[in-house]
Parts: structure tokens; C-alpha cells; sequence
């Protein structure tokens, strides 16, 4: 596995490049791909009868052989896929997984989570949630926000306010100055806000503002579907939002 040395806000473009290069194909429906050292994105497909094969997004975050998942892939045969290409090739393990929200895409693989013994967390909206809609929860929550290692590193979990969700947080990683912004945050090349059936489409750009002003240091923005980038994500779906809410007038 390469490893690159990267920093400042014109490592953006280098890393995307990168990441486009270090694509690793684990299963027909499951990839990763490098991000920056000890970050990986994982990457897994759904068909769903509206919007196609669907990619959805999460992390890899890993420091000393200890690891932390951002988000589950779509079901627990991805995820256990996804565990065991990090244990024999990462020679990581891990241990707690972070549940971004309530929809599939972030907690669909918890069951083979659970199963493994690995710990899981998410905010106590997405688990009242989650149980509401008989799916299971994350183990542990939290309100507010919360600090977490994986390792040495230190990932801080927040809760922004609603947005494409009401329980929708975001994960920032402080050493490479990487958030995973997760369904909050558009792709810079997405045409529409995707799903909004649970979304509270006038708290959204509030939302982002205060992601915004939380994280001016960001340098790469990881969005639930699509590939990441940099501030223009978070303008993109603020434009989205502008375009939606003009269509409705």
C-alpha cells in the first residue's frame, strides 16, 4: 500500500487523483478506495427500483492496528466482507463503528456488526429511530457531540441540526483535516438532494452553516454518495436547496 505525505488546501485535487488511482475491487459490490494515510473510503452498491445501483460511502479510519467504520455498507454480507478485507489486509481490526444516521446505508450492517462482538454508536435520535422502524440500533448514543480514538487518533462526532435527516451528524478527523460529512453533504456533480421524504429542507442550509463555521480548517469533504472534494460540496448542495425551494414557489 502506497503512502503519501500531503497538506494544504492544493492537496485536494492530488488526493482525489489518488484516490481514483488506489481503487481496490474486494467484491463484485464492495470497493475501497485510499484516501490518506491510515483513511480509506469504502464504497458499496444497492439497486434500488427508483434510483439504480446506488453507491454509498464510509470510511476506514486507522491508526497502531486499531480502526474505526464510519458508516456500515449497505447490508451485513457487505459488511462482512468489508471486515474481513480490513483484518487481512490492513492487519486492523475494528472496533467501534459510527452510524451516521438512520437509513441503510449508514446501519444496514449492524446485525454482523453485532455479531462480531464490535461495538456500534450513533446519535440517541437515530436510535429512537432506528427501533421505530424495527431495524437494529446502535449500541451506544450520545447527544450533542462526542470524541472517540482510533488509536492515537481522535475522531469527533457532531450533531449539526436536521438537514437530509433529523438525525443526520458528521465525523471529523483533526490530524488530515478530514470530515465525513456523510447524506448532509451533496457530491460536487449531484443534479438533486437525492431522498428528502424524512429531510427538513429549511433547517438544511442552517445546518451546513454550522458545519461550516465548526470546521473552516476542512481541507477534504467526504459526502454520503459520490466522491469527496472540498468546500464546493457544501456550496453545491446549498445551491441544490436554492433550486428546490424556488421550484416549489
Amino acid at each position: 500500500m502506497k503512502r503519501y505525505i500531503l497538506s494544504g488546501m492544493l492537496a485536494i485535487p492530488m488526493l482525489l487523483s489518488l484516490n481514483a488511482q488506489e481503487k481496490i475491487e474486494v467484491s463484485k459490490d464492495v470497493e475501497v478506495h485510499a484516501l490518506t494515510p491510515g483513511i480509506w473510503r469504502h464504497v458499496t452498491y444497492r439497486k434500488m427500483a427508483e434510483w439504480g445501483n446506488v453507491p454509498a460511502n464510509g470510511l476506514i479510519v486507522i491508526d497502531q492496528g486499531h480502526a474505526v467504520m464510519i458508516d456500515t455498507p449497505w447490508t451485513p454480507e457487505q459488511t462482512a466482507v468489508l471486515l474481513d478485507w480490513v483484518e487481512k489486509t490492513l492487519k486492523a481490526r475494528v472496533e467501534i463503528v459510527i452510524v451516521g444516521h438512520s437509513h441503510l446505508d449508514c446501519l444496514g450492517g449492524l446485525p454482523e456488526i453485532h455479531r462480531r462482538g464490535i461495538a456500534s454508536i450513533g446519535s440517541e435520535k437515530t436510535s429512537e429511530l432506528a427501533l421505530a422502524a424495527k431495524v437494529e440500533a446502535p449500541q451506544k448514543t450520545f447527544a450533542g457531540e462526542r470524541k472517540l480514538k482510533a488509536g492515537r487518533r481522535e475522531l469527533e462526532l457532531f450533531y449539526p441540526g436536521a438537514g437530509h435527516t433529523v438525525d443526520n451528524i458528521v465525523t471529523w478527523i483533526a490530524d488530515e483535516r478530514v470530515l465525513f460529512g456523510g447524506c448532509l453533504v451533496k457530491a460536487g456533480d449531484a443534479r438533486t438532494l437525492g431522498y428528502t421524504a424524512e429531510a427538513d429542507l429549511a433547517a438544511w442550509p442552517a445546518t451546513l452553516a454550522k458545519v461550516k463555521s465548526r470546521y473552516p480548517a476542512a481541507r477534504l469533504i467526504v459526502p454520503g454518495h459520490g466522491d469527496p472534494g472540498g468546500w464546493e460540496l457544501i456550496e453545491r448542495t446549498l445551491n441544490l436547496l436554492k433550486e428546490n425551494s424556488e421550484i416549489k414557489r
